[in-house]
C-alpha cells in the first residue's frame, strides 16, 4: 500500500501516545529473534522456546548481577559451568504455560542434540554449546538485531536517544541475555492477554504482524495508528496466510493450521473471504488486549532503556 493509498481518520488525533506503535515495532522485533533462535537451534519454534527457558533460567542470577554482568559482558566470555544454575522440566512448563509432557518430549529433543544436560540441579545448557562457533555467530547476529530495534525506536521517536553510555567496551553477550530476558517476559504478557499458551501466543502475534506488518515503517500510520486508542480499521489490514505464518515462525503447517483453527473457534482471529487469517479490530479492542499493548509498551521501554545503559548504538545500520 503506498502512503498516498493510506486513509487517516479525522477523529485520530496526532499526539505523543506512540505505545501501540512500539508494541507494534516490539512483535516486530520479538518474531525476528524468535526465527533467529529456530535456525540457530536447528529444531521446531517449541524446541527453541525449551531451550531459550533452559537458557535464561540458567543465567538469570548472573545477569541481574551488575558485576557478573559486567565480567561475562563480552561476546566471547562465556560464563563457566559452575556458574550455571539448573532448572526442571516442571519450572520451563510453567513459564511457557506449555504441558509439562510436551516440554519433557522437546528437552528429549535438546538431550538428544547433546546441547541439554540433566544435573543434580535440574537442566542445563553447558559452556562448550555457548562456546561453539555457531553460538558465537548467533550472539552476534542477534546484537545486530537489537541494534536495529534501538535505531528504529529512537528513529521513530518511541523512546528518548539519551543519556546513552558511550560503547567503550563489548557488551554484545549481556545485550542478548537481556533481550532473551525480554523475548520471554513479552511472551508471557501476550499469553496472559490471550489466556493461551505461548505457542499459541507465538501464533497469534505472527498473524497480527501480517495483518499490520506494513505500518510499522509508514510515517503516516505509525503516527496516526500509534496510540493505544488508535486501532487500525479491518479494511486497513493485511489478511496472511498459514502458510507464511508457519515459514515465519519455522513452524510445521500442520501444526500452525492445527494452532489457527483453535484460534479461530476461541474467537481470537478470523477468516477473511480470500482464506486469509485476521486478528480483527473488534478483538484488539477488548480491554485484556489494550492492557496487553500497554504492559508490552512498559516492558519494551525498560529494555531499550537497558541497551541505551548498556551502549548499543542508536545509529541506523
Amino acid at each position: 500500500m503506498h502512503e498516498t493509498e493510506m486513509i487517516v481518520p479525522p477523529s485520530i488525533a496526532f499526539d505523543a501516545d506512540l505505545r501501540r506503535q512500539l508494541a507494534r515495532l516490539a512483535s516486530h522485533h520479538f518474531l525476528n529473534t524468535g526465527s533467529l533462535i529456530a535456525r540457530v537451534v536447528d529444531a521446531d519454534l517449541v524446541t527453541a522456546l525449551t531451550f531459550l527457558t533452559i537458557s535464561r533460567s540458567n543465567v538469570r542470577a548472573l545477569t541481574d548481577d551488575g558485576q557478573g554482568a559486567q565480567t561475562f559482558a563480552a561476546l566471547e566470555a562465556v560464563p563457566p559451568d559452575e556458574l550455571r544454575r539448573g532448572v526442571s522440566v516442571y519450572a520451563v512448563a510453567r513459564d511457557l504455560a506449555i504441558p509439562y509432557e510436551t516440554v519433557r518430549r522437546h528437552v528429549k529433543k535438546l538431550r538428544d542434540k547433546d546441547v541439554v544436560e540433566t544435573g543434580p540441579d535440574g537442566l542445563t545448557i553447558p559452556r562448550r554449546v555457548y562456546a561453539s562457533p555457531n553460538q558465537i555467530e548467533a550472539v552476534a547476529q542477534n546484537w545486530e538485531l537489537v541494534r536495529a530495534f534501538v535505531a528504529d525506536a529512537v528513529r521513530f521517536g518511541l523512546i528518548a536517544p539519551g543519556p546513552v553510555a558511550p560503547l567503550d567496551a563489548d557488551t554484545r553477550r549481556q545485550a542478548v541475555r537481556l533481550s532473551i530476558a525480554y523475548f520471554l517476559d513479552s511472551l508471557s504478557v501476550i499469553g496472559r492477554a490471550l489466556e493461551q499458551d505461548a505457542l499459541s501466543a507465538m501464533v497469534f502475534l505472527a498473524i497480527g504482524r501480517g495483518n499490520v506488518g506494513h505500518f510499522v515503517h509508514d510515517p503516516v500510520t505509525q503516527v496516526a495508528y500509534g496510540s493505544v486508542a488508535a486501532i487500525p480499521p479491518d479494511h486497513l489490514r493485511r489478511p496472511v496466510s498459514a502458510y507464511a505464518v508457519s515459514r515465519g515462525l519455522n513452524l510445521p503447517y500442520e501444526t500452525t493450521r492445527r494452532y489457527g483453527l483453535k484460534l479461530i473457534e476461541q474467537g481470537w482471529i478470523e477468516r477473511s473471504a480470500n482464506g486469509g487469517l485476521l486478528v480483527p479490530a473488534s478483538v484488539v479492542a477488548r480491554p485484556s488486549m489494550i492492557r496487553g499493548v500497554v504492559d508490552l509498551a512498559e516492558t519494551t521501554q525498560a529494555f531499550l532503556a537497558e541497551m541505551l545503559a548498556l551502549g548499543v548504538p542508536t545509529d541506523p545500520l
